[in-house]
């Protein structure tokens, strides 16, 4: 992610876009918080970026071990939520915490869309 790109706006947009979306954190592969919807506390994003971090760790530890070519996306359901963490740039991630129900494909859908539109920007750099 180029320095002092802000994509909050962004994210923002998905949760008001897509009712049943709560919360969505853009983060880098080892876990640190990029941008963050709104609502969000500072403290909050971090737990989810590192929750986040951790999670798509272990999906690519199953790619691997099942000789998979990649990680599409990966679905915790808790309750009446979902949390999807999916890649989303070079060396970055996408979580987004949602109600589980009826609208669970326009909620993968919209968030799919996001991410292809703005692949581009969603760049980490390995850190030194």
């Amino acid at each position: 992610m180029t320095e002092g790109t802000d994509l909050n706006w962004l994210l923002d947009e998905l949760v008001t876009k897509v009712p049943e979306i709560h919360q969505v954190v853009l983060l880098s592969r080892d876990g640190l918080v990029m941008s963050a919807s709104k609502g969000l506390t500072d403290p909050d994003a971090r737990f989810l970026a590192a929750l986040s971090s951790g999670y798509f760790s272990l999906a690519n530890g199953a790619r691997e071990h099942f000789e998979a070519q990649a990680v599409r996306q990966a679905v915790i359901e808790i309750d009446d939520k979902l949390f999807f963490v999916l890649p989303a740039g070079a060396g970055s991630c996408l979580a987004v915490l949602a109600d589980a129900g009826r609208n669970t494909r326009m909620v993968a859908y919209e968030t799919a869309m996001l991410i292809k539109r703005v692949r581009g920007h969603l760049v980490a750099a390995p850190r030194q």
